[in-house]
């Protein structure tokens, strides 16, 4: 009897030495691959969405100095721009000018036959801008959510597009304009079909709490709904996913049903680390990935610090990319939280503080990496990162590597115009 509890009681004290090594383990390889923690948010009000269309229409970012001094794109790209305008490839659309548009009684066919308005400028919504958007997508210059209507985000994707491509960059879309980023895309189909998988419902799906220590119990920090999973799927809001399928409860969907979507690129999932130069414009929101040969071959919109967390006005690099990281929340690296509040451990997941993954800056505790709030992307602030969807975060991070540059301009501090400091 004394032998088997002596047993025991050794037995009992190696599991929960092993369980301390492990433990110990977990946390060395959340440290390792995350560089400790990050600020994930403060508790500054949200923007409502009034502020969100103020700035979906500012035009101070065409007054930047990243937009007014970018020199021409490289001469073989502009011979090669200029040839493609010369000669065109036949488009699967009508062009046409002047007219309004509406998605209101137009089914999948009819956005995909609809014929395309130009040219793009302002506030308009319809089947030629969700064309423009899915386009762009498909070509790798991002517009961010896709939502079928015209704004900032989609109208700095598409200066830089032009800018690019040896084109009078004006960020509104011509004719020329169009048909090159139609031919980039392979005037592919704007809308298409999907049908549902098994694994497309088995979630889990959470209900994501505001407070950190609440998000420290979830064993995953997943979608909440199967809505917002075919969303993020297919780079789009919710309620745009619901606009191409009317009448239809997503979230009550069975395997085997099938739903209209943005037909966007399909996601990457294998290494090409091919983007040997990045550049942020802070005000600006923007994000471009330059090859070795100083073509952009990226772009996406992003947003980064807010006045009490601005982002790093210098240039750094990349020193680790860690997909679906665990996120460690430290109280001092927030302003607005008393030093005193416990840390917390939060599991990984789309809806993590940063995403589906973190590429660590060689500044502590910056970095680039994902979100849980894709609609916010190129207008709301953040504490101080590099946010990106997260689809556009999961591109790059197959696409970079260790040890790349990357460069912050457009501060708000330094090389602007008074009127983009407003």
């Amino acid at each position: 009897m004394a032998l088997l509890i002596a047993c025991n009681r050794e037995q009992a004290h190696e599991t929960k030495a092993r369980a301390e090594n492990a433990a110990t383990k977990v946390v060395r390889k959340v440290s390792d691959a995350f560089d400790v923690s990050t600020p994930m948010g403060g508790k500054e009000p949200a923007p409502t969405q009034q502020d969100l269309d103020r700035q979906r229409f500012d035009q101070q970012w065409r007054q930047l100095q990243s937009f007014r001094a970018q020199q021409a794109a490289q001469a073989a790209a502009q011979q090669a721009a200029q040839q493609a305008q010369q000669t065109p490839a036949p488009l699967n659309v009508q062009i046409v000018h002047g007219k309004k548009e509406s998605f209101k009684g137009l089914d999948a066919n009819s956005i995909n036959s609809a014929p395309v308005n130009l040219p793009i400028t302002g506030d308009v919504r319809g089947p030629s801008v969700l064309r423009t958007q899915v386009y762009l997508d498909r070509a790798h210059f991002s517009v961010g959510v896709i939502d079928g209507r015209w704004g900032r985000n989609s109208a700095i994707t598409v200066w830089w597009w032009q800018k690019a491509h040896g084109m009078d960059a004006t960020g509104d879309v011509d004719e020329a304009t169009f048909r090159s980023i139609a031919q980039a895309a392979g005037d592919a189909p704007v809308v298409t079909t999907y049908t549902l998988t098994a694994g497309d419902l088995k979630g889990p799906f959470v209900q994501i709490p505001e407070s950190p220590y609440e998000k420290a119990k979830l064993d995953c920090l997943c979608y909440e709904s199967l809505r917002e999973e075919l969303a993020e799927r297919f780079h789009c809001t919710e309620d745009f996913l619901e606009l191409l399928n009317p009448d239809v409860k997503i979230n009550e969907l069975q395997a085997g049903a099938t739903i209209n979507a943005p037909n966007v690129r399909p996601p990457m999932t294998q290494d090409q680390p091919d983007i040997a130069k990045v550049v942020i414009s802070i005000v600006g929101n923007s994000y471009n990935a330059f090859d070795a040969n100083g073509n952009l071959i990226f772009h996406a919109p992003t947003t980064l610090g807010s006045t009490y967390d601005p982002s790093p006005d210098e240039t750094v690099h990349v020193v680790k990319i860690a997909p679906m990281p665990h996120f460690h929340y430290d109280p001092t690296l927030y302003h607005e939280v008393p030093d005193s509040e416990p840390d917390a451990h939060l599991n990984p997941g789309p809806n993590s503080p940063v995403g589906v993954v973190w590429m660590a800056l060689s500044k502590p505790h910056y970095g680039m990496h994902g979100t849980p709030d894709p609609d916010s992307i190129g207008y709301a602030s953040s504490h101080g990162c590099v946010r990106l969807t997260n689809w556009d975060a999961q591109e790059v991070s197959h696409r970079i590597r260790e040890g790349v540059p990357v460069s912050f301009v457009d501060t708000t501090s330094k090389h602007m115009p008074d009127v983009a400091k407003k």
